[in-house]
């Protein structure tokens, strides 16, 4: 563990990026490196450096907040501290873009055009320039990968041209996208990555292989469960970090929190809560305690290409078998601190059986696919496998990798439903993801797992994308629909304890006024 470091003399050091390498000229037709570098190794931090250590929680091998396998508050939160975006929280960010409005098209068929100018100063921490490239990766990931979140944006352009110099990005869409500015975030560096990004769904497996944040991701230990990231010298932006290196330590037990908020070797912690943590947290002096609602949820997805739950009157009835109150207690392991969705009372033991399923799964289970690494998912898996069981319905778990899952076993058929999270907001592009029919060409399952799909749906979809319906009306539609299909179970939401203890200063005295958490911590200075 990192504890705090102080010297006796701070030195305060800004960023100064070295001069950017001159890079080939990037064409429309521009061919991505396949280079993979490692993080690099971690130097211990001289005296005169700032350094603080945060407990986060348990967290799954992938980086890649684009991925659902990968996605968590804390690889969102890394995402914003050591990756470029063209927008955050919809204000253009000027550090990577000098420029983004939509522009004229000759072409016909172009229903929409955007243009962004790249900063000539953006680049990754090893001196490349953030390019067009970049956006053209990040595209042909989103809209080829199984199993990415917020898909429907990258799925309506059809074409994406560069510039020589690489700076000037023309986006052209198929079909309007409203809320283009929420689109390019956590953009990838095309240039250690895979050509085509045919490597979309491993590319951030186990390391950052560049950054372009005002930190840069030094070196990952999984064993330890333990991230450092350093400042990025290379930083060329406005208000470079305060702080030169943060240790993102996984807290594993209540009991380790406790101690090292005790002892002074941790100043934070947002973790998601045991039975007891926020009441041991509280009875700590010089502590700040506050929980907080995430818009992310657990979620049963049952699929229509199921043999077994393809009828809605099959989907109805597992539906009514699901106890959710049961079933958030024992994914989460706890009874207090627990977010539970809104839900319907499971059918009682004593009421019919549910004859339907019980023929159905006569001679193959009904099956669940999970992602192994999630132990929530996996937990909520195992739990509702013995509720089936005790209305004599067969049901199996199925572990295997999100990847295989959405690309593979769930379109063919292969498995009958997935437990994974979600996000629970109701934006115009993550609902329009969730409800726009498959792509005819691939089949492949991103952002609507269940592969439902009927005109009347996409078409709200679509017009909801293009902003040609507002978010209430097509998210009250969505709702009626699901109500009445049975598509989408919540399980269970996300609930997490903040702690502030000792050592920093955050944005704002009082915990409750912080508007994030970790991914404030470039703004974050000792105290």
């Amino acid at each position: 563990m990192l504890a705090i470091v102080v010297a006796v003399t701070l030195t305060s050091c800004s960023a100064n990026p070295g001069p950017a390498p001159v890079e080939d000229p990037v064409t429309e037709e521009t061919n991505l490196s396949s280079t993979e570098t490692s993080a690099e190794a971690t130097s211990t931090p001289i005296l005169s450096e700032e350094v603080i250590s945060v407990g986060i929680g348990v967290q799954n091998e992938g980086l890649n907040p684009h991925l659902i396998a990968d996605s968590s508050y804390f690889v969102n939160s890394l995402a914003s501290l050591v990756l470029p975006s063209a927008f955050r929280d919809g204000v253009m960010d000027t550090d990577v873009l000098e420029s983004a409005s939509m522009i004229e098209s000759e072409d016909s068929e172009v229903a929409q055009s955007l243009r962004y100018l790249i900063s000539p100063s953006a680049q990754w921490s090893d001196g490349t320039p953030i390019t067009g490239a970049d956006f053209r990766y990040l595209w042909l990931g989103m809209s080829t990968t199984p199993g990415v979140i917020d898909p429907a944006g990258y799925r309506a352009i059809s074409d994406i041209q560069v510039s020589a110099d690489g700076r000037t990005v023309d986006v052209d869409f198929e079909q309007p996208v409203a809320e283009w500015r929420d689109m390019f975030d956590n953009l990838l560096p095309s240039h250690l990555l895979g050509s085509g990004a045919t490597d979309f769904a491993n590319a951030m497996s186990d390391s950052v292989p560049a950054s372009a944040g005002r930190y840069k991701v030094s070196s990952i230990d999984h064993a330890r469960g333990v991230i450092v990231i350093n400042r990025n010298d290379r930083f060329w932006g406005e208000d470079p970090a305060q702080i030169d290196q943060v240790s993102f330590q996984e807290i594993r037990s209540e009991t380790q929190g406790v101690q090292q908020l005790r002892t002074g070797q941790m100043s934070f912690l947002d973790i998601i809560p045991t039975e007891t943590s926020v009441d041991a947290y509280s009875l700590m002096q010089g502590t700040q305690v506050r929980t907080v609602e995430d818009p992310r949820e657990l979620q049963l997805t049952m699929s229509v290409n199921s043999p077994i739950l393809m009828e809605q009157a099959a989907r109805e009835q597992l539906h009514s078998l699901i106890d959710v109150p049961l079933v958030a207690r024992l994914a989460a392991g706890r009874s207090s601190d627990l977010s539970i969705p809104e839900y319907a009372p499971a059918r009682g033991l004593d009421d019919e059986p549910p004859e339907l399923l019980i023929q159905a799964t006569t001679d193959s289970p009904l099956t669940l696919g999970v992602d192994p690494g999630d132990d929530t998912a996996v937990a909520a898996a195992r739990t509702i496998v013995d509720m089936l069981a005790n209305y004599g319905v067969a049901a199996e778990m199925v572990s295997d990798d999100l990847d295989r899952i959405t690309g593979q076993l769930l379109p063919d058929g292969e498995i009958d439903a997935v437990i994974s999270w979600d996000e629970s907001d109701e934006g115009s592009i993550t609902l329009a993801s969730d409800w726009l029919c498959p792509s005819q060409e691939t089949s492949l399952r991103s952002g609507n797992l269940s592969g439902y799909c009927t005109p009347e749906s996409d078409t709200l979809a679509a017009e909801l994308l293009a902003g040609e319906v507002d978010q209430e009306t097509a998210a009250e539609q969505f709702r009626e629909i699901n109500a009445s299909e049975h598509l989408v179970v919540p399980l269970l939401g996300e609930r997490r304890v903040m702690v502030l203890g000792e050592g920093i200063v955050g944005p704002d005295p009082d915990l409750e006024n912080w508007t994030a958490g970790l991914s404030t911590v470039a703004t974050w200075r000792m105290q």
